[in-house]
């Protein structure tokens, strides 16, 4: 530990290492499918109808208002025509 600067100031430790104990649990995610349309994820989730739509990268495109492929294509589409950025 560093001693602080002032009585404001915060105290700074140093790390010189970490120890993991036991790996974290993974959350599970129920009633979700994730489909990959080339360099697009679509997220399918049971409880909605809309279905958001990624990139492999993360970037947002946006949302199909339904699961129907066609809606789907359209949204992926537009988004490489530059009309959704």
């Amino acid at each position: 530990m560093v001693p602080p600067a002032g009585p404001e100031a915060p105290a700074h430790f140093t790390v010189d290492g970490l120890e993991v104990l036991r790996p974290a649990p993974a959350p599970v995610v129920y009633g979700l499918v994730l489909e990959r349309f080339g360099n697009y994820v679509v997220v399918f989730d049971a409880d909605r109808d809309q279905v958001p739509v990624f990139t492999v990268s993360g970037r947002w495109v946006g949302e199909a208002a339904t699961a129907d492929a066609d809606a789907i294509g359209d949204l992926i589409d537009a988004y490489e025509e530059g009309s959704l950025r």
